[in-house]
């Protein structure tokens, strides 16, 4: 073996292949195990501490980015479906009481621009607008655990009385 030094990034990519190439680690790895391969590189339980903690709040993250994109497109999706609903009234009775399609073609063209610029926000918002609906998410989950936890400690001061 040579006595080359890897540098940081060097050996994440090398420990990704390595990993990824072993059939046998697929099940992982516990958290014990990490603080002990993290002392063999002399890396500080606090460090590693830190680290998990910054893991769990990306994932917590990236969890809240994806929810928000998924409430944004659900309401899309309810927006067209009372569009197409609202819409195909309006035309059915216009052609059932003139014989034809006269003023009801106004209703959906007017309605259909606003539409439209919901399908963009709803498809294609921005990366700000991602991370400040996680973030509002994250926020109103924050305040919605904390309640349950208090109504979690509120009953068990009952149960012991």
């Amino acid at each position: 073996m040579s006595d080359k030094i890897f540098q940081s990034d060097e050996i994440e990519r090398i420990i990704k292949r390595a990993i990824s190439k072993n059939a046998d680690y697929n099940s992982g790895i516990t958290e014990s195990e990490l603080y002990r391969i993290a002392a063999e590189l002399n890396i500080s339980p606090q460090q590693v501490r830190n680290a998990l903690q910054e893991e769990k709040d990306y994932t917590l993250f990236e969890q809240a980015k994806q929810m928000y994109l998924d409430k944004k497109r659900s309401s899309f999706r309810e927006h067209l479906t009372a569009y197409i609903i609202i819409n195909g009234f309006l035309v059915g009775l216009d052609y059932f009481l003139t014989g034809g399609i006269t003023w009801s073609i106004f209703p959906p063209l007017g309605w259909g621009i606003g539409l439209a610029f919901d399908f963009v926000d709803s498809i294609y918002p921005s990366k700000a607008k991602i991370e400040a609906g996680a973030k509002k998410i994250m926020k109103s989950n924050k305040w919605k655990n904390l309640f349950e936890n208090f109504g979690f400690k509120i009953l068990e001061e009952l149960q012991k009385k």
